[in-house]
């Protein structure tokens, strides 16, 4: 995992030009990092939404939250042109923004006095020492025999980046970047191939790069260390919780420095480069029943003040997907938030077109330069949701669609990872001389 950290001069239109279409939570994103950083009028912002392209509806309560939130008239007046633009579109999965004053009043009124009875769901009581030790056991069984169960394969793994220069929560998108990633014979291979909509080849050290962060290790490393006897890991019941729709096992864990293999590498610039390896703790989400890991908290500890970065936190996601018509169990995403001072860098990966290792493993070059990024992850896919006694538990991974829409759903799914955000068209060689 490295940290790198570049000073940068910003430029809102530059930045802009970078990316025409948003959907609407980059938009409300972006307008709040441009309230809280003041560098620009309300005439300048609302000049450059006017530029912006929408990729879903843009509703009245967000225009409304966001003006609560200091938007100015001119910037209110550019997002009600894009609502307009957008009425026909696709409302988001989720509500974007919020704001206290655009909560609807669920004050008593002075009709005829009601009453209404909510009870939540009893919460499941956890496992004895002997149950949850039998997880544990089929968990460390799962995690050492992770890799010698995957495929060799190749993914595109979608790369946007992220930084808060004030440590003020409100973040700035950086650019998004696209490598292959090759898994072979249980190394992993990085080869960045676009960096913003441009045609690049070079390796994860030397890729083009805005700053920000970059980790490695996803297939099987991460997961494995904490599991082997080497970590001397200590781990206890944490809680139970539903993730994909299905039950989990949750349970905590700490490694000590002494035992510790994660690492965190800073720079700056040539020649400034430090390392430290340092403790770490975490939670594993995990199935009761099989041991399969669905998701790893990293959390960086006693990292050494002298040290530039002062947090590191690492989520990754584990999820069924289709290579050659056989199911695995792979990376789905990861999310990697790190504090350097004052700035934070976060960013999200993600891992889509999985296929099989080989001499056919190629990635056409067939996207246009300019065409926008892959739509992020719908919520459902990462949010975690609570787990209670009357609740049904995980639907197992070889179980039928139990009705024909939900069996078409199926059929369709290799058809929307069949198109992956490949390269862009490289540049053509120089003419002979």
């Amino acid at each position: 995992m490295q940290f790198r950290v570049y000073l940068l001069t910003f430029c809102l239109a530059a930045g802009l030009l970078a990316q025409t279409q948003m959907n609407v939570e980059q938009v409300a994103e972006f307008i709040r990092s441009e309230l809280a950083l003041k560098q620009h009028t309300d005439k300048q912002i609302a000049a450059y939404v006017k530029k912006l392209q929408l990729t879903e509806k843009l509703t009245d309560k967000t225009i409304l939250d966001l003006e609560a939130q200091g938007a100015g008239p001119k910037t209110v007046q550019a997002l009600q042109e894009l609502r307009d633009q957008t009425a026909n579109m696709k409302s988001p999965t989720h509500d974007p923004t919020y704001s206290p004053s655009t909560v609807p009043d669920e004050s008593p009124s002075s009709g005829p006095p009601t009453v209404r009875l909510g009870a939540k769901a009893p919460p499941i009581p956890p496992p004895n020492s002997v149950r949850q030790q039998e997880m544990l056991d089929r968990i460390k069984d799962y995690a050492m025999n992770y890799t010698s169960n995957l495929p060799n394969f190749v993914c595109v793994q979608v790369t946007r980046h992220y930084i808060d220069p004030n440590s003020s929560d409100h973040y700035r998108a950086l650019g998004t970047e696209l490598a292959k990633v090759s898994y072979n014979e249980g190394r992993e291979n990085y080869r960045v191939y676009s960096v913003n909509g441009h045609y690049a080849d070079s390796d994860m050290e030397h890729a083009p790069s805005s700053g920000g962060a970059r980790s490695t290790g996803e297939f099987g490393s991460l997961m494995r260390s904490i599991f082997e006897p080497s970590s001397a890991a200590e781990f206890g019941w944490d809680h139970w919780a539903t993730l994909r729709g299905k039950r989990m096992a949750v349970f905590n864990y700490f490694v000590d420095s002494g035992h510790s293999s994660y690492s965190i590498s800073y720079s700056s610039g040539p020649g400034d480069e430090q390392r430290i390896v340092t403790a770490y703790k975490g939670l594993i989400y995990a199935d009761e029943n099989t041991g399969e890991v669905s998701r790893i908290n990293f959390v960086a500890i006693d990292i050494p003040r002298t040290f530039p970065v002062n947090e590191a936190t690492e989520i990754l996601d584990y999820d069924e997907v289709s290579i050659n018509g056989k199911t695995y169990v792979c990376p789905l995403l990861a999310r990697l938030y790190m504090t350097a001072g004052r700035e934070k860098s976060k960013n999200e990966l993600e891992f889509r077109s999985y296929r099989r290792f080989g001499t056919e493993s190629t990635i056409t070059y067939d996207m246009d330069p300019n065409a926008p990024p892959p739509a992020p992850l719908p919520s459902a896919k990462t949010e975690e949701q609570p787990a209670s006694a009357s609740s049904n538990p995980a639907t197992p991974a070889n179980a039928q669609p139990s009705s024909d829409a939900q069996k078409k759903d199926v059929q369709k799914k290799p058809a929307a990872d069949s198109n992956p955000w490949t390269l862009p068209t490289p540049p053509p060689p120089p003419p002979p001389r």
